[in-house]
C-alpha cells in the first residue's frame, strides 16, 4: 500500500501538465510543480487557500473556473467532467502575460456519489497555437506569393494565344514564362523545405562533398536570374571537400545568392568567394544592395521575419529563405553569420567543417532544426 501511495505521489508530481487537488468546498490540497510554475504560488503557499486566490483561468466568453456559475462548482455540484479547450490564464501573482490554456474538472470520490473534492488539470496550449499560427501564416505567405506569377502566367499565355506575334516575340514571352515558372518552382520548394524541417521529417547523408563542382552548379543556375547584375564566383583550386551533403549545399548557396540578387539594383555586384581555414571552408555571397538596418539582425533568421524597411518590401518575398540557411547549417554542422550597412550591401558568411583526411564512413542522421 505504501508503495503504491509512493507511486501515485510520483505520478502527481511528474505529471507534464499543471494539477491542481481541492477539497469539496473549492479549497486547494495539492498542487505539482508544474502547476507551481504556471501559477507562480508555491504549494506551501497555496494549500489551505480557495482555489480562486491562486487561479485566475476565464473562457474566451469571460467565465471564471472558479466563479459560482464556473467548471470547478458545477463539476463538484454535479458530479461530472467539464472540459474547456481554450482559456486565458492570468498569473497575477507574477505579473507575466496571459497564458492560453485548456482545462478539464474531474470530481473525486472516496465514499458514496457526492464528490469530495476535484483534480483541475490544466495544459498549456501555446505551442500548439504557435503551430496553428506559423501554419496559418506559411499558407498566406505562399498563396500572396503564388499569386503574382500566376497571373504574369496567364496574362503571357493570353498573348501568346491571341495575338500574331512575331518569332523574336514569341522568344521574349517564354522567357518570361519560364522565368515565372521557376520562380513558383522555387516558392514550392522552399515551402517544402520548411515543412520537413519544421516537422523534422528532413535528413542529411553525410559524405565528403567538392565544393568546386557545387559551387559551379550553383553559379550556372542563377545566371539568368541576374538581370544587369554581374556575378563573380572565385574558387581557389586545391580546395578541400567538406563534410556535408552536396544538395543541402548547393540549396544553402542558391538561397543566398537569390536574396543577393532579389535586394541589389542592376548594375551592382554580387560575389561568390570560398576560402580555405585551417578546420573549415568558409563561404562568403556579398552585394552591394540595400544592406540591413542593424535593428533588424537579430531577427534576419526568423522564420516568415522581413524588416520593416521600405526598400526591403518593394521586393517580394515570404521570409523563408534565411530561416532554410541557417536551418541546413545548422543541420551540417556549420554556422551562419552576416555583416552589413544599411545602403552599403551586406555579406553573407558561412563556415562548414571540413572533411577528414582519411576516408570515413557514410552515415545518414535525422536532423531536427531549432
Amino acid at each position: 500500500m505504501a508503495r503504491e501511495r509512493t507511486l501515485s505521489e510520483q505520478a502527481f508530481a511528474q505529471f507534464p501538465q499543471a494539477l491542481i487537488i481541492v477539497d469539496r468546498e473549492a479549497a486547494v490540497i495539492s498542487l505539482n510543480s508544474v502547476a507551481e510554475h504556471l501559477t507562480g504560488w508555491a504549494q506551501r503557499d497555496a494549500a489551505g487557500r480557495p482555489a480562486a486566490d491562486i487561479l485566475e483561468v476565464r473562457t474566451e466568453t469571460g467565465v471564471n473556473l472558479c466563479a459560482p456559475n464556473g467548471a470547478l462548482r458545477r463539476a463538484l455540484r454535479l458530479g461530472t467532467r467539464i472540459n474547456t479547450h481554450f482559456a486565458y490564464l492570468f498569473r497575477l501573482r507574477t505579473s507575466d502575460d496571459p497564458v492560453r490554456v485548456s482545462y478539464s474538472v474531474s470530481p473525486l470520490r472516496l465514499k458514496g456519489k457526492a464528490p469530495d473534492g476535484a483534480v483541475i488539470a490544466i495544459h498549456d496550449v501555446t505551442p500548439e497555437l504557435e503551430t496553428i499560427e506559423a501554419r496559418d501564416a506559411l499558407m498566406l505567405a505562399a498563396s500572396h506569393e503564388l499569386k503574382t506569377p500566376l497571373t504574369t502566367l496567364k496574362g503571357l499565355s493570353e498573348l501568346l494565344l491571341d495575338f500574331d506575334l512575331t518569332e523574336a516575340q514569341r522568344r521574349e514571352l517564354l522567357q518570361d514564362l519560364h522565368g515565372q515558372a521557376d520562380r513558383m518552382e522555387r516558392l514550392i520548394g522552399d515551402i517544402l523545405a520548411v515543412s520537413r524541417i519544421d516537422s523534422g521529417r528532413i535528413s542529411v547523408d553525410i559524405s565528403r562533398v567538392d565544393v568546386s563542382g557545387v559551387v559551379e552548379h550553383v553559379c550556372e543556375e542563377v545566371r539568368p536570374m541576374l538581370k544587369g547584375r554581374t556575378l563573380t564566383c572565385r574558387v581557389p583550386e586545391h580546395l578541400p571537400a567538406v563534410l556535408g551533403e552536396a544538395r543541402k549545399l548547393h540549396q544553402i548557396l542558391v538561397n543566398l545568392l537569390t536574396n543577393a540578387i532579389k535586394y541589389s539594383d542592376p548594375g551592382t555586384k554580387i560575389t561568390l568567394s570560398v576560402h580555405s581555414e585551417q578546420a573549415a571552408v568558409r563561404f562568403e555571397v556579398s552585394d552591394q544592395g540595400v544592406g540591413i538596418r542593424r535593428e533588424h539582425m537579430p531577427r534576419l533568421f526568423e522564420k516568415f521575419y522581413r524588416a520593416d524597411d521600405p526598400a526591403v518590401r518593394r521586393s517580394s518575398g515570404t521570409g523563408l529563405g534565411l530561416y532554410i540557411v541557417r536551418s541546413l547549417v545548422a543541420m551540417l554542422g556549420g554556422q551562419v553569420h552576416v555583416r552589413s550597412r544599411h545602403g552599403k550591401g551586406s555579406v553573407f558568411i558561412v563556415t562548414l567543417p571540413r572533411a577528414e583526411t582519411a576516408a570515413r564512413p557514410r552515415a545518414r542522421v535525422a536532423a531536427v532544426a531549432h
